[in-house]
């Protein structure tokens, strides 16, 4: 039986649009600790290593494992519902982080939020594989994706703006919530504007499934059979671009505390300048990344989204150490700028890559499973790593500069070994 047509190209990049929308708000939800790293640790008594934790495992842990369930459901579900669910439930755990009054009610919160957030992308990559074809698909993930740094940026920038508003206060009045401090504040006000978008998302029409297999959903053992069979390249490419996500994570971060414990700036001002820098080198490198993609793949390079790959891979490796060990702050700043921009190229072609040898029926999950190896390696030790050579490694924390060029270093040159090797099969696979 012959295939559905495309959605009108209209039509569908007002799916990436919304989608899009979606992804950045995802993103300045789980990205505005960062900035309050410094308020919540006097606050609540902790050190780096406990915030590590709230900014990564207490969001991976479930977010990791539930995502491949989730995953599952994105391929055989309604996948706007999913998302629609999904998003009110990490939103309004957003919220729920304003109310912490410890560590353990933070980090429960913090898994909630992870809940939530991990059923957004399986679903959003495979509505973007069913409305795009192959050859238009690296760009379509591309700006999807650009939703990273667009949210982490924008929660940089916002958060920065909420701290200079608030830096003479000790208590906020919040409606409802009464007196909170200022870092509570920013969690309750950052976290209500993404009910309004999971409104929004119940427009979204879902289109054709495509590109499937066969004319029945697999059962487990069929399914476990068809990973079992690609093991190998699926597996060097979700684990390589997992331990790359170690750089983003760990910057992410720890650059705020890097600059204003060691290069003395304020809150605000890194914030700006960090949010900026994401905003515009990280999300050129997104969309170079997918346009590189896809014009070697027209070229009929079965393989044109590794290469791509790792080429902004083979970019980051000589720069990124000089984030952390810039003498000056102007150094760090370009190192940051170089870094971002390169780390953008692969970071919306990884979807793309994995789709173009995974029939749908197994799209959702595949990308659960590469959601799985970016949280739980990226997000849950790319931030502790980071602390844990800070508080026991170099015992100080002003080695935080240190300790980033340490963990980043080593994971760029991992990263693009573990890519080049996911080569040898890819194209047989494709």
């Amino acid at each position: 039986m012959q295939e559905a047509a495309y959605p009108p190209p209209l039509r569908a990049w007002l799916v990436i649009a919304l989608l899009l929308l979606a992804y950045t708000v995802a993103f300045v939800d789980r990205q505005i600790l960062s900035l309050m790293v410094q308020p919540i640790r006097a606050d609540l008594g902790l050190d780096d290593t406990a915030i590590s934790l709230l900014h990564g495992f207490a969001f991976a842990i479930f977010y990791t494992f539930l995502g491949l369930f989730l995953g599952r459901r994105a391929d055989q579900g309604s996948r706007k519902a999913l998302m629609v669910g999904g998003m009110v439930l990490w939103c309004l755990a957003t919220v729920a982080c304003g109310f912490a009054q410890n560590f353990t009610q933070l980090f429960v919160a913090r898994i909630f939020v992870g809940v939530g957030e991990a059923t957004l992308s399986p679903a959003a990559y495979s509505l973007i594989s069913d409305s795009f074809a192959p050859a238009k698909r690296g760009r379509a993930m591309s700006v999807y994706t650009m939703g990273v740094f667009v949210g982490s940026g924008l929660a940089l920038v916002l958060g920065g703006m909420a701290v200079t508003a608030t830096s003479g206060h000790t208590m906020i009045d919040m409606p409802l919530a009464g007196p909170v401090r200022p870092w509570q504040a920013a969690f309750m006000v950052v976290g209500l504007p993404g009910l309004l978008v999971a409104a929004l998302m119940l427009l979204l029409r879902e289109p054709p499934r495509r590109e499937r297999a066969g004319q029945t959903m697999p059962g487990l053992a069929q399914t476990f059979a068809f990973f079992r069979a690609r093991a190998a390249t699926i597996g060097c490419i979700v684990v390589g671009f997992g331990v790359n996500s170690i750089i983003s994570y760990g910057l992410s971060a720890w650059v705020p505390s890097l600059f204003i414990r060691v290069h003395h700036w304020a809150a605000a001002e890194i914030a700006l300048a960090y949010g900026l820098v994401l905003l515009t080198a990280g999300c050129g490198g997104i969309l170079t990344g997918g346009w590189l993609a896809d014009r070697m793949t027209a070229a009929g390079l079965a393989d044109g989204p590794l290469r791509a790959s790792l080429l902004g891979m083979l970019a980051v490796i000589p720069v990124v150490p000089f984030v952390g060990l810039g003498a000056t702050p102007a150094v760090s700043l370009a190192a940051l700028a170089w870094t971002s921009f390169f780390l953008g190229v692969p970071t919306g072609i990884a979807p793309a890559a994995l789709h173009a040898i995974t029939p749908n029926e197994y799209r959702g999950q595949v990308t659960a499973l590469y959601l799985f190896a970016i949280n739980l390696i990226g997000l849950g030790f790319g931030p502790t790593l980071v602390a844990l050579a800070t508080d026991h490694l170099f015992a100080a924390d002003l080695a935080v500069g240190r300790s980033l060029a340490l963990v980043t270093g080593i994971a760029s040159v991992l990263a693009f070994a573990l890519i080049a090797s996911a080569r040898r099969g890819y194209g047989k696979a494709v």
